[in-house]
């Protein structure tokens, strides 16, 4: 008797945590531990995320390079295929466990029904350590970044010199700041702001990611707008 009093006197005052671990065991089965669905139950509900977060700004504001203007003098054109770390664009983020392991890091986001998510992986290049990033956009790769905390220059002109090799047969870029784009619109950005660099990996063949990616999606939402006010709050329990 004593025994069912207790136990009725813990649902009572654990209803609420025992709701909450019951819902995230449910999402855990279904989409995997790993999943938008599971880590975005965290934010949403003020609990702690199991796992590190792989940056500290707006997953989006990672995209807005390749939305601004480009000098064309920034931009060389290859014949070369553009990928990224050998994990072919479009493929799902179970894909991309079951090719590189748990990652070290994720971030996941919600932008007008719109699923983001970072997958991050931390290794070292060139002697330097850095972080490998995997953009999905409902839950396809869409975009890769090198993200370096030390953009020394030594390494950096070894990083120009490679893209160089392997897109433009080896003729000089003498710049830390340009663009690639290959004959299926793919793009890379190669960036040394003197404190970090960062070489990112856009894919371009799929018509609704550009629209959505570039803010002109339209689905009944006015996605510009609403998008300021959504990554203000993301941003916010990213750091908070």
């Amino acid at each position: 008797m004593l025994i069912l009093v207790f136990l009725l006197l813990i649902l009572i005052f654990f209803r609420k945590w025992l709701l909450k671990l019951f819902r995230l065991l449910y999402l855990s089965s279904k989409y995997g531990k790993f999943s938008h669905e599971f880590i975005s139950y965290f934010k949403e509900n003020n609990l702690v995320s199991p796992y590190n977060t792989c940056i500290k700004d707006q997953i989006t504001s990672h995209f807005l390079i390749f939305n601004k203007q480009i000098n064309h003098t920034d931009e060389f054109q290859t014949e070369i295929p553009i990928d990224f770390d050998g994990i072919p664009f479009m493929v799902t983020s179970k894909n991309l466990i079951q090719r590189k392991g748990n990652p070290d890091c994720i971030n996941v986001a919600t932008l007008s029904d719109f699923k983001f998510m970072v997958m991050g992986y931390s290794e070292f290049m060139l002697d330097l350590k850095m972080k490998a990033m995997f953009f999905f956009l409902d839950d396809h790769f869409i975009m890769g970044e090198f993200s370096f905390s030390e953009g020394k220059s030594a390494q950096s002109a070894k990083m120009i010199e490679t893209i160089s090799s392997k897109y433009l047969n080896g003729n000089p870029i003498g710049k830390e700041f340009f663009f690639l784009k290959d004959k299926d619109g793919n793009q890379l950005n190669f960036e040394n702001n003197g404190f970090t660099i960062s070489i990112k990996y856009l894919f371009r063949g799929d018509h609704t990611t550009n629209m959505i990616l570039s803010g002109s999606y339209s689905n009944g939402d006015n996605l510009s707008e609403k998008s300021l006010l959504v990554l203000r709050n993301e941003e916010l329990l990213d750091r908070l």
